[in-house]
């Protein structure tokens, strides 16, 4: 069965093998219609940033790869990682077995990060 979280400014279905990210209209509620409208043009922002960086040699392997992007980024799939073990994710965040890219994305806590075939990647890593 598929579960969804929900950010800011995207929206995530977690299937057994994938992970489908799309822009969300939750925006920042207090803005009314333009706070959801500038929410779903974040969320499309960052679908197309990590399009972009997924394929940048130095951060392949250290990041989820995008499968597929359909509509310029408006679907996104990804291969699904498994989240970092609770009892250790204290362990890993300012660690440096975590990942390092440059140029940094900033935001080092430990949901941005995942396990793919036994490796840590970043899941989260888009440069708007």
């Amino acid at each position: 069965m598929p579960t969804v979280h929900r950010g800011i400014t995207r929206t995530v279905v977690l299937t057994r093998r994938y992970a489908v990210k799309v822009p969300s209209l939750r925006g920042h509620a207090e803005g009314g219609l333009r706070g959801r409208l500038a929410g779903l043009a974040h969320g499309l922002l960052a679908n197309q940033s990590e399009r972009q960086w997924s394929g940048y040699e130095p951060w392949v392997g250290l990041v989820a790869p995008v499968l597929w992007s359909w509509l310029g980024g408006v679907v996104q799939v990804y291969p699904r990682c498994e989240p970092l073990p609770v009892t250790c994710r204290h362990e890993y965040v300012g660690d440096e077995s975590l990942p390092v890219l440059d140029p940094d994305p900033g935001d080092h806590k430990a949901d941005n990060y995942g396990l793919l075939d036994g490796r840590i990647v970043r899941i989260d890593y888009d440069l708007r």
